[in-house]
């Protein structure tokens, strides 16, 4: 665990977070760092780092995921609720003061990073999100004949629409489909910029992407 906080926190709430920590390694198996930063409206602003020793295909196959699991069962798999309830219970101990700023996966053939768009967006749709990975691995890994070094989740396709990813605000649209779910960036070796994965229309274009969510 890191502490990069400027929030004053009782060692109890050190501890917790610890154990936290420690619940993630044996969820994951794998090596996990937890990280307190900054947040606002003093939150306890959490980011997670979960280092695989796996390629992203292994741990599909490890999880017993794999393409044709159904939405549901992806939402209801046993790491996806043991994390769920890891968080949950962390919360409950640090009385609602806590929230995922970030959970970063990075496996030997790409690393995956999901920011924050709202309070409790990312334990809250993290279902959602590993089903879309595994949805579209088949895609984002052909389109561009190699996987890519990194997936950033989301990225928002005006940067003039970002004042809706405020952390205080919920993100509400006429026709709601998640931020998570529509646009990714990606880094690829033999590109200098990040590229755009567009989840609807499955394919990729260049284009100017912001992935900082400052």
């Amino acid at each position: 665990m890191t502490n990069y906080s400027n929030i004053k926190l009782e060692q109890s709430e050190l501890d917790t977070i610890s154990t936290f920590e420690q619940n993630l390694e044996n969820i994951f198996i794998t090596d996990t760092n937890v990280a307190i930063c900054s947040s606002e409206d003093n939150l306890i602003g959490l980011v997670i780092e979960i280092d695989s020793t796996f390629i992203l295909s292994e741990v599909f196959s490890l999880l017993k995921l794999n393409l044709n699991d159904s939405y549901q069962k992806i939402n209801s798999s046993k790491a996806i609720l043991l994390f769920k309830n890891a968080f949950y219970t962390l919360n409950q101990s640090l009385n609602g003061n806590a929230d995922i700023d970030e959970l970063s996966i990075y496996f030997k053939d790409t690393s995956i990073i999901i920011n924050s768009i709202n309070r409790n967006s990312i334990i809250e749709e993290i279902g959602d999100i590993i089903y879309a990975v595994i949805q579209h691995h088949k895609h984002y890994s052909t389109l561009m004949g190699l996987m890519p070094n990194e997936i950033h989740i989301p990225v928002i396709e005006d940067p003039t629409t970002k004042k809706l990813f405020n952390k205080s605000e919920a993100v509400i649209t006429p026709n709601y489909q998640s931020p998570y779910l529509q646009y990714w960036g990606m880094y690829f070796d033999s590109y200098d910029k990040p590229l755009i994965y567009n989840l609807n229309r499955t394919n990729i274009t260049p284009g100017d992407l912001d992935l900082s969510f400052d």
